[in-house]
């Protein structure tokens, strides 16, 4: 059975859940990733990165299904680390980002990060 070093992070009504499922690495948000988050969720993507490749995972997702605000400087912190995915040879892992339907900004904001690298990211709605 695989161990996983990645702990969990809460802070000021953000929160990050990592569990190993099946192959994956799932990361479940929840709460307002605002300008608080920025900083730790910089280092926690590197972290998350760090952790997939020790696990040789096949995909990481992120589960969105709970997370009500995301600002724009949280959405520069994937480019960078999306981009760090994207230059890994061959292709390390794949990324899927789960959304809430009801949460319309997510699929919107999401398809523009999926838009950086097609091949690696993927967008659907989290499932009940």
């Amino acid at each position: 059975m695989q161990t996983m070093d990645l702990a969990p992070f809460v802070h000021d009504g953000f929160s990050l859940d990592p569990k190993l499922k099946d192959g994956t690495l799932v990361v479940t948000f929840s709460g307002n990733a605002d300008m608080a988050a920025v900083a730790a969720l910089g280092v926690y993507l590197k972290q998350v990165h760090s952790a997939a490749l020790d696990l040789v995972v096949s995909s990481v997702s992120f589960d969105f299904s709970n997370l009500y605000f995301m600002n724009s400087s949280c959405f520069k912190a994937f480019v960078t680390w999306i981009d760090t995915v994207g230059q890994t040879q061959p292709l390390a892992y794949g990324i899927r980002f789960l959304t809430n339907p009801k949460l319309h900004w997510q699929r919107r904001s999401l398809e523009a990060l999926r838009g950086l690298a097609p091949g690696v990211v993927q967008v659907e709605p989290a499932r009940s």
